[in-house]
C-alpha cells in the first residue's frame, strides 16, 4: 500500500517546456549565441542544471564561463518562470484526490530549489508536504539520496513510496531508491523509455495515474 507519493515537477506536475526555451535561448543571447528550439530543450531538460548549461551552451567550452552562464540562467528563469508554465489536465484535482486519502505528497525535483520551491507553491498552494529542489548538500537524481531522506522525514519504507515522473532519469532514481516507479506518458519522455528503465505502470492521464496509486 502506498503510503507517499514523490512526484517529479517538470513535465510529470506542469508543462515547464516553452518557458526553458524562453530562458535558455535568453541565456544564449547573452552570450552572444543562436536560439535553439524546443527539441534541443527536451533533449537535455531532464539534466540536473550544471550539466543542462553545459549541453545547452557547448560554445561555451569553459568550465568557469558554465558556471557565470548558470547564474545568468537562474536570474533570467526569475522572470520567466511562470509565464506559459501550467499544470497538466487533472493535475491539481488528483493531488487532492491523494491528500484527501491521506497519502503524503512530495516533490523531488533536479531543477533548483528556489525556483521549484516557488513554483509548486504558485501552481499547487498548500498541496505538498515536502518539496525539494538541487541543493549543493544533496546529490541530484538519478542518485536516490534524497528520496531515502524524504522516506525518513514521513517514516515510511521505500516499497511505501510511489516514485511518479516523466523520464528515464525519474525511473532509474526509482529503481535506485527501491520505490515504486509510475512513469507517466504524457511528459518528456515516451512510454517506451519509461518501461526501459524501469517504470512498472505508466498512466495515460491524472485519472490513471490516481487509480494507479490507489491500487499499488
Amino acid at each position: 500500500m502506498v503510503k507517499v507519493a514523490i512526484f517529479d515537477f517538470d513535465g510529470t506536475l506542469a508543462n515547464t517546456l516553452p518557458d526553458l526555451k524562453i530562458t535558455i535561448n535568453l541565456t544564449r543571447e547573452h552570450y552572444g549565441l543562436a536560439p535553439v528550439t524546443e527539441a534541443d530543450v527536451l533533449r537535455h531538460v531532464n539534466n540536473h542544471i550544471p550539466r543542462y548549461i553545459e549541453l545547452m551552451l557547448p560554445e561555451l567550452q569553459n568550465a568557469e564561463k558554465w558556471k557565470e552562464a548558470e547564474q545568468t540562467y537562474y536570474a533570467i528563469y526569475d522572470h520567466n518562470y511562470l509565464n506559459e508554465t501550467v499544470p497538466y489536465d487533472g493535475i491539481p484535482e488528483m493531488l487532492q484526490k491523494l491528500k484527501a486519502d491521506g497519502i503524503k505528497l512530495a516533490v523531488m525535483s533536479n531543477k533548483n530549489h528556489e525556483h521549484v520551491a516557488r513554483m509548486v507553491e504558485a501552481l499547487f498552494p498548500s498541496v505538498f508536504d515536502s518539496v525539494w529542489g538541487t541543493i549543493p548538500e544533496v546529490p541530484a537524481k538519478p542518485n536516490p539520496a534524497r528520496a531515502h531522506l524524504i522516506a525518513e522525514e514521513f517514516g515510511v519504507q521505500m516499497n511505501e513510496i510511489a516514485f511518479v515522473g516523466d523520464s528515464d532519469v525519474d525511473m532509474i532514481t526509482a529503481v535506485n531508491a527501491k520505490a515504486v516507479p509510475v512513469g507517466v506518458s504524457w511528459g518528456y519522455r515516451p512510454a517506451d523509455c519509461l518501461k526501459e528503465n524501469g517504470a512498472m505502470y505508466t498512466p495515460v492521464d491524472a485519472a490513471d495515474l490516481y487509480n494507479t496509486i490507489k491500487s499499488i
